[in-house]
């Protein structure tokens, strides 16, 4: 534990989150242990809550967290030496595999922008709901504001998601990037970036927002660069979430994981 409270992370710790998140709760291995659980939880309106708002906060990143998943992967199947030749020679290819990326692509971009702020409402709803008046929740706003407040790729990517719903789809389109790694030889990949003089036209940008469009790089805004700063900010966040939560329910926890020990111990 560190010293202001905050649990310490640990490679080695097997519930860390990580490329799994984590539960904190012993999982039924047959029928008869899950039946018992539920009558368990029935019957204490405490424990249910906390089992249902631990297992809705795993639920909600999740689904942030792979819509995030299928963005990278649509763009690393596009960012391929082959696919960069045919583009380079403007082939007929090209042209299909530019189309079928880009509207995959733009899918996924809506989806995950989509999920981001769900993620952000109902957490901070559950939260204040929850922890309402206690010093946590004033610990989890300074984190948020921390954190977010003065985040340009959060505000940018929240007023991108309201561009969105508001006005249209954003203009993506693929750009060949050639990068010198050494005296004579070059590195050649593929990108997906944003229009910026598309979203432009758009009068309704925040601050922080207009910010990160003016930083685009030859009217190009580098849209995977920009999701995957922000995956990472709302993932260690939620690490941090999570974390915290499950100190304030370790009573609540070791009482449920309690009616499993117990079986299992009656069974050997």
């Amino acid at each position: 534990m560190s010293k202001d409270g905050t649990p310490d992370f640990e490679p080695s710790d097997p519930v860390t989150p990580g490329a799994s998140w984590p539960s904190w709760f012993l999982e039924p291995e047959h029928p008869f242990e899950r039946d018992v659980l539920l009558d368990a939880l029935r019957s204490n309106q405490q424990l249910w809550d906390v089992h249902f708002a631990v297992g809705i906060m795993q639920i909600n990143y999740l689904v942030f967290r792979r819509n995030y998943e299928e963005l990278d992967r649509i763009y690393e199947t596009f960012n391929q030496p082959a696919n960069f030749r045919e583009l380079a020679l403007q082939t007929d290819q090209a042209q299909r595999i530019v189309q079928e990326t880009i509207l995959e692509f733009t899918r996924a971009l809506h989806n995950y922008l989509a999920s981001a702020k769900m993620l952000v409402d109902v957490t901070r709803r559950w939260v204040r709901q929850r922890f309402e008046a206690s010093e946590f929740l004033e610990q989890y706003q300074t984190e948020v504001r921390d954190r977010f407040a003065s985040n340009v790729q959060a505000q940018f990517l929240e007023d991108l998601r309201n561009f969105t719903l508001h006005r249209s789809l954003p203009l993506s389109i693929p750009e060949l990037r050639m990068q010198q790694v050494s005296d004579k030889r070059l590195r050649s990949s593929l990108g997906i970036v944003l229009l910026k003089d598309y979203l432009l036209e758009w009068d309704e940008w925040s601050e922080l927002g207009a910010m990160q469009i003016q930083m685009a790089f030859e009217g190009e805004i580098d849209i995977v660069t920009v999701c995957n700063q922000y995956y990472e900010n709302v993932t260690q966040f939620n690490q941090w979430l999570f974390w915290n939560v499950r100190r304030l329910y370790e009573a609540e926890i070791a009482q449920i994981n309690s009616v499993i020990e117990h079986l299992r111990a009656q069974s050997q």
